[in-house]
């Protein structure tokens, strides 16, 4: 499935570049990189001065596509691993 901003939030998000707009840390605003990994809390951003693990719930990040779409997302809806929010979409379609 192709991601867009409609299904971002479902997908695996490692290779994306982001940027963190808000934040209830100040310390991560600004924060621009590539998604290393994820885990059921936090995200691993490669800055290129070195690798950082922003806790989701309380960050809104940019996300850029692959086809260069910025979108905005809150992190509490990236709660969890990938593979469980997809789990958990698919089974509310039902």
């Amino acid at each position: 499935m192709k991601i867009t901003p409609q299904n971002i939030v479902n997908h695996e998000l490692v290779g994306l570049q982001t940027h963190i707009v808000e934040s209830r840390d100040p310390n991560h605003v600004c924060t621009t990189g590539t998604i290393l990994g994820e885990t059921k809390e936090m995200i691993n951003i490669d800055t290129g001065k070195g690798t950082k693990a922003i806790p989701k719930k309380i960050c809104v990040f940019e996300i850029t596509l692959p086809n260069g779409t910025v979108v905005r997302v809150d992190g509490g809806l990236l709660g969890g691993r990938p593979e469980d929010r997809m789990k958990k979409r698919l089974n509310r379609s039902w």
